[in-house]
């Protein structure tokens, strides 16, 4: 007997259970005759049942609900090792109240149809849980995201030198992440990451999308009270590499192979032990060559803290022919990876081996030799006295450190170099 798509004219539900009765009249003879057909599932197996009025089709389907809730319209049909899984179905479902068996499978059908092979039922509880705790939240791209980051940061009037570098840093993750920001997880930072770099690179790119994402956590985008995907990342492991210095001669060689335009930044790097990105942001303005220093701001320096560092005097005779009332010292140079690529092709050119951060490194052991105090030297420099040990200092004698502070433009030397047909004597 066909069942009206229409759906349901009754539902008759006891404890759980349920019993559809549908309108099906039938034609016979050019007659239609009323007809009501009771749908109902007993052990497993859908079944129908069949009134002539809907008054009988409710009565039948009570008494079948009924018994179905109760259990005993099944016994008839059931094994001995199905009723002891039904027994056994049931008892776990009484927690739940008037739940039926049928109806908890039904559910279970109901849902799994749904899925249609997409995880199991339990994961799309636990989705749905998850969704429900975070509440509806606006979706945001990452390069979206970046953005406004970077505007943000702007508006609040950080240092252009830290917005641009971190920006660089920022738009390299949103070329690969064009997702909305809330579904990326840790393992795709990790694995992204990987591909990047390694040690203390890797680190950076680590703090730059954490901070990203801590911005996206502030700004609604991702849950307050959840650890964000960078945080679930570990750092990885830096390998400390080795200190390495120039000696004085190498300096020298070095100097004499120096573009009259870099002399500035070369010198600033081997005489006042300035990190890279510091001398980046230096200007001329801070360069007080009548008082003998450089005033490095709490803007321009990597620990957000100003610093005095004194001008030595053959470093003064170098910058003395270059400087300007304002200005950047390296105008040529847009970003770290200029100055470093500049400064190991300047090293290449004159023969000598590039050390890493090589001229911070030479400073320090130099300084420390004619200073003979940590304490000094670290605040100098802008670190611990325990971090100029560890990180920087290597072992060499006072007149090595007198030679270093002593080379000059000025000293006599019988090459002819490049800085000297520039206007300046060459480097003892």
């Amino acid at each position: 007997m066909p069942q009206d798509k229409s759906g349901p004219v009754n539902v008759v539900t006891i404890k759980g259970t349920s019993v559809y009765i549908y309108h099906t009249p039938s034609v016979k003879d050019s007659k239609t005759y009323s007809s009501y057909t009771l749908v109902y599932t007993q052990a497993g197996k859908r079944k129908r049942k069949t009134a002539p009025t809907l008054e009988k089709a409710k009565s039948l389907a009570k008494m079948l609900a009924e018994q179905l809730s109760e259990g005993t319209g099944h016994l008839a049909a059931l094994s001995p090792e199905e009723i002891a899984d039904y027994t056994a179905a049931t008892q776990i479902l009484r927690r739940y109240g008037d739940v039926s068996l049928s109806s908890a499978c039904q559910q279970f059908v109901d849902a799994m149809t749904r899925l249609d092979g997409h995880g199991t039922l339990l994961e799309a509880v636990d989705t749905h849980v998850e969704t429900k705790q975070r509440g509806v939240r606006p979706e945001i791209t990452v390069p979206l995201l970046v953005e406004n980051f970077i505007a943000a940061k702007e508006r609040e009037g950080l240092s252009p030198y830290y917005v641009k570098d971190i920006g660089r840093k920022l738009k390299r993750f949103a070329a690969s992440f064009r997702c909305d920001v809330a579904s990326i997880r840790g393992h795709d930072i990790k694995t992204w990451i990987s591909k990047q770099g390694t040690g203390r690179s890797a680190n950076n790119l680590r703090s730059a999308v954490s901070t990203l994402l801590s911005f996206a956590k502030e700004s609604g985008y991702l849950p307050e009270n959840e650890r964000h995907a960078a945080e679930q990342v570990s750092k990885v492991n830096e390998r400390p590499s080795a200190i390495g210095i120039y000696t004085p001669d190498e300096l020298k060689r070095i100097l004499n192979q120096c573009p009259s335009e870099m002399i500035p930044s070369m010198t600033i790097a081997a005489f006042a032990g300035l990190r890279s990105a510091e001398i980046l942001r230096l200007d001329w303005a801070d360069i007080d060559l009548d008082r003998g220093h450089i005033v490095l701001s709490a803007e321009k320096a990597k620990t957000a803290t100003r610093r005095l560092i004194p001008i030595t005097a053959n470093l003064a005779t170098w910058l003395k022919p270059h400087a300007k009332k304002n200005g950047r010292v390296t105008p040529q140079l847009q970003n770290l990876d200029n100055l470093t690529r500049k400064f190991q092709a300047i090293c290449k050119k004159a023969g000598v081996e590039a050390q890493r951060n090589g001229f911070r490194h030479s400073f320090a052991s130099y300084r420390l030799a004619t200073e003979k105090s940590a304490a000094a030297v670290s605040l100098e420099m802008g670190n611990s006295p325990n971090k100029l040990f560890t990180n920087y200092r290597e072992i060499v004698t006072e007149a090595n450190a007198k030679d270093w502070f002593a080379i000059s433009p000025l000293a006599d030397n019988p090459t002819k170099s490049r800085a000297s047909r520039r206007g300046a004597k060459a480097v003892e």
